[in-house]
């Protein structure tokens, strides 16, 4: 029986990222880095909503080498190969820009690594344009909303919408401007009861694809959305 690999939490997330410092600093010595970490990493890293997620995707600018010691690291700390995900700068939420946008959040290893964080409404943008409904990205964006809303930081939906335009050069697609214009014209406690009912749709619509997976149903990066799409669509109609 294979062994399950250590999550990364809330809890753990920063004894692991200075452990890897310490393993880049051993094998590439004081060469400087930095280290950009966008996605669900991020929201935990800066909101208390979420206390888990899958990997760290990342953009980097860094020593040649420091992608063999994050696969080492991954072996010697019984983490998953791409705990680090470099292949986010592959995905259509990647944007030059993020680098411009993204905060120090740490140093480590003398100042000689940076860890940034990407946050607040380009993060919400960065949701807005991967929109999955198998996955965490509008109840992702809800309770970055809340908890910036919480700490005195309301977002109107132009805010976010001039977000999308300095890291994608344009505006989202329709249905995702008329969602996003209802969602923020909504109070607190709305957007708490949404963040519920999103949160238990997004895990409905996975545990569907994953039994459609299960039965052999043919889904695959291309038509996952759509076929997503239509079984949150047939959701919606039977409630």
């Amino acid at each position: 029986m294979m062994q399950s690999k250590d999550k990364i939490t809330r809890a753990n997330a920063m004894d692991i990222i200075k452990r890897f410092a310490k393993e880049y600093r051993k094998a590439l010595g004081k060469a400087p880095a930095e280290i950009i970490i966008v996605g669900g990493g991020s929201i935990m890293l800066n909101y208390k909503f979420r206390d888990s997620t899958q990997d760290f995707d990342v953009i980097l600018h860094a020593a040649s080498g420091i992608k063999d010691v994050i696969t080492r690291f991954a072996d010697k700390n019984n983490l998953p190969g791409d705990w680090m995900n470099t292949d986010f700068v592959k995905t259509a939420s990647y944007s030059d820009a993020l680098m411009e946008v993204s905060r120090h959040y740490c140093w480590l290893n003398n100042k000689t690594l940076e860890i940034r964080t990407v946050s607040g409404i380009y993060l919400i943008a960065m949701k807005m344009k991967a929109r999955r409904d198998y996955r965490n990205d509008i109840s992702d964006a809800i309770g970055i909303l809340i908890e910036e809303a919480e700490a005195g930081n309301t977002f109107l939906y132009a805010d976010i919408e001039a977000a999308c335009h300095k890291l994608y050069h344009e505006a989202p697609d329709p249905k995702t401007q008329e969602l996003f214009r209802e969602i923020c014209a909504k109070s607190i406690e709305e957007l708490r009861d949404l963040y519920a009912f999103q949160k238990t749709a997004e895990s409905a619509v996975g545990d569907q694809l994953i039994t459609y997976i299960n039965d052999d149903v043919n889904i695959n990066t291309k038509n996952v959305k759509d076929v997503a799409a239509r079984i949150r669509e047939k959701m919606n109609k039977n409630h």
